[in-house]
């Protein structure tokens, strides 16, 4: 899970994309199960996996909160925010 997180914190992955591969690979669930999990649509979940339409913030609180993740400020240095990270 670190290291999903560190690669959506540098910019290598994208905020859809860090959500799918910890949906998967951490907790191992289909898209319809995860849904659930988080009370938003299918299709809204798969909508942010896949980087389309332009979420709230409340939304992608909820969908990252199994997590421990939330939306937040960082760096946008990446110098600085690799600095951070060590």
């Amino acid at each position: 899970m670190h290291g999903i997180i560190k690669q959506l914190l540098l910019g290598e992955l994208t905020q859809g994309g860090a959500l799918k591969k910890l949906r998967i690979e951490v907790l191992n669930l289909k898209q319809d199960a995860y849904a659930k999990l988080v009370a938003v649509s299918r299709k809204t979940l798969s909508d942010v996996e896949n980087d389309k339409g332009n979420y709230t913030s409340d939304i992608i609180n909820k969908l990252f909160k199994p997590f421990g993740l939330q939306v937040g400020l960082v760096p946008v240095s990446k110098q600085l925010l690799s600095t951070l990270l060590k």
